[in-house]
């Protein structure tokens, strides 16, 4: 797994492997394995928590579509609260074009507050293969960052509370997968 800035994670844990096309994301008491199709795209997430199993699949996801202009997106959930997923969210964001920005914070995001951990898994095609992951707020362990890092194809980046957006280079298309642990009802997102 290549990361593109620092694995400071205290809970969860991801491995990609690359010859599955799966992703692996763990925390102490769930486990989600995601499916990554030839398009690019979700092609089912298998999750288990407290010895159960349970798959979604691209019927059952919800969809939004998100901002406009050059900060328009499509973002699919796949663990959704208030269902079998505990703490676990997971989903994927489709840029919506080339060259253009999303992963603006929602209003919990700008609480800073330690605990949080999310990580973004890039999908990058086009153009010079490149994006840029901006980072402004805390790690979960309460620890500020105020930078930006170029992120590629089929790498991670943890992802701090706080502003986080992404931007993709000229003749680049940016999808990444995203999962976060949340831990307090006022951080989800649905």
């Amino acid at each position: 797994m290549i990361w593109n800035n620092f694995n400071n994670l205290e809970t969860l844990k991801v491995s990609f492997n690359e010859k599955e096309s799966t992703l692996t994301f763990e925390s102490p008491d769930e486990k989600a394995i995601v499916k990554i199709g030839a398009d690019n795209d979700i092609s089912y997430v298998d999750y288990e928590h407290a010895g159960k199993k349970h798959r979604v699949d691209l019927s059952e996801r919800k969809h939004l579509t998100i901002g406009k202009d050059n900060f328009k997106r499509e973002v699919y959930h796949y663990l959704l609260p208030r269902t079998f997923a505990k703490h676990m969210r997971l989903g994927i964001t489709k840029h919506a074009g080339q060259g253009t920005w999303s992963s603006l914070p929602h209003d919990f995001e700008l609480n800073l507050e330690p605990g949080f951990e999310e990580v973004f898994f890039y999908l990058i095609q086009g153009g010079s293969g490149r994006a840029i992951q901006v980072g402004k707020g805390v790690w979960c362990n309460n620890e500020a960052v105020d930078g930006a890092w170029i992120v590629k194809d089929r790498t991670c980046s943890v992802v701090p509370m706080g502003y986080h957006p992404v931007g993709a280079e000229p003749n680049v298309s940016v999808s990444y997968i995203w999962v976060y642990l949340c831990k307090k009802p006022s951080w989800e997102k649905v």
